[in-house]
């Protein structure tokens, strides 16, 4: 198993990554803010992991032991595959990733390419007791599902609503005020 990589970035592609290292380069598949932080020609440290089956050999690619961690929490939930926990991180940081699955609300994470909404609730029910969740039940109306389900209907992208949903600052603190931040950063 390959736990990490240090070498250059000598191919930038749309998913992943060509890291050459002692004259062997190998493709890693990373969430898309390692991806625009890479850039060709520089030195970069990796911590991955190696997903085997009998049809594949792949390296993950993660920036810190904390993305990697949080990616291996997220294959581990049955019906959620690597391509599927990289979409998630690409959504959002894994510590907002983090806060939304201990307050138990999937919000983020059903609006990701790749996963449903009941998959997105099977992930908070897996993994919220291991990240340390509050004792807060989830309610299917959930504020940030209210907030999905609103711009869904205004016609955006479930990616353009993922994106603007994870940066609401924590200080808002109406539905009102998440909104109108919400469609000022979808516009911009």
């Amino acid at each position: 198993m390959i736990a990490s990589l240090r070498g250059k970035v000598v191919q930038k592609r749309t998913d992943s990554l060509v890291v050459e290292m002692n004259g062997v380069g190998y493709k890693v598949i990373c969430p898309i803010p390692v991806l625009e932080s890479a850039k060709v020609g520089d030195e970069i440290f990796l911590n991955t992991y190696t997903h085997v089956r009998e049809d594949i050999l792949a390296l993950y690619g993660f920036l810190t032991a904390d993305d990697l961690a949080l990616f291996e929490l997220l294959i581990s939930v049955s019906g959620v595959g690597p391509k599927a926990a990289v979409n998630i991180l690409s959504a959002a940081d894994s510590e907002k990733i983090r806060s939304s699955i201990r307050k138990q609300d999937p919000g983020i994470l059903f609006s990701v390419s790749g996963i449903g909404k009941k998959t997105a609730e099977k992930i908070v029910v897996e993994l919220k007791n291991k990240l340390g969740a509050t004792n807060n039940l989830y309610a299917p109306s959930s504020e940030t599902e209210d907030l999905h389900q609103a711009l869904s209907d205004l016609g955006f992208k479930p990616n353009e609503i993922s994106v603007a949903v994870s940066n609401i600052p924590d200080n808002m603190a109406t539905t009102e005020e998440k909104l109108k931040f919400v469609l000022k950063e979808i516009k911009k």
